[in-house]
């Protein structure tokens, strides 16, 4: 199997966000200071999800902010933070996030980056979602060389 072959794969499994493809539960009560237009987004969740055609699953946490902030960080197994926005309409939401690769020069080179695009909902407390990765190839924003889709599902993380 060759280097490239195995920095994709990397790549799309260090991608592979909640949105895409891991399943986790639950959101609790929003309390006042998260009510609004966030729908009761706003806050971190703890979220599992799986990529379609895998048995494999990631724990992260998905974290929305105020001013349309998402960030995204793969934590069991670990995978680079991916950062990028979201947005509301009733209790649906959408986000798209991003993150990098060094290239196969080492870590100052130009590796593949990462787009996840997430399509959710917020039901009973929990958020569940399904998503689309797309791997890009270095230095290129339209040459795709991977795609993957899953499922995930959350629960907020309590202070």
């Amino acid at each position: 199997m060759s280097e490239n072959a195995v920095g994709r794969r990397q790549a799309l499994r260090g991608a592979g966000i909640a949105a895409g493809g891991v399943a986790i539960a639950g959101l609790a009560t929003a309390t006042p200071a998260m009510a609004g237009n966030d729908n009761g987004l706003l806050g971190s969740w703890m979220c599992v999800r799986q990529d379609d055609g895998t048995t494999d699953k990631v724990r992260l946490v998905l974290s929305f902010a105020a001013g349309g902030v998402i960030v995204e960080h793969d934590i069991s197994p670990a995978g680079p933070p991916f950062t990028g926005t979201w947005s509301s309409k009733g209790k649906s939401f959408r986000a798209t996030f991003w993150t990098g690769f060094p290239g196969e020069q080492g870590p100052d080179s130009v590796g593949p980056t990462v787009r996840v695009q997430l399509r959710g909902t917020l039901s009973h407390g929990m958020i569940s979602a399904t998503y689309r990765v797309t791997v890009f190839a270095p230095g290129s924003a339209t040459e795709v060389v991977e795609t993957a889709t899953g499922k995930l599902t959350g629960r907020r993380i309590n202070a």
